[in-house]
């Protein structure tokens, strides 16, 4: 079972695009906190109108 997982990883693996593996930590961690001030601006923005 084990075996025929490790191979459909390998499969998905291969389909995904070398330019999402190769993105480096801190673009996604830059991304990650622009999406979460965004949530928090627009949470504050929503409450007050």
């Amino acid at each position: 079972m084990l075996d025929n997982l490790n191979k459909n990883m390998k499969k998905i693996i291969k389909f995904v695009p070398e330019n999402l593996i190769n993105l480096s930590s801190k673009t996604v961690i830059y991304f990650g906190l622009a999406v979460y001030w965004c949530v928090i601006l627009a949470g504050t923005f929503f409450n007050i109108v």
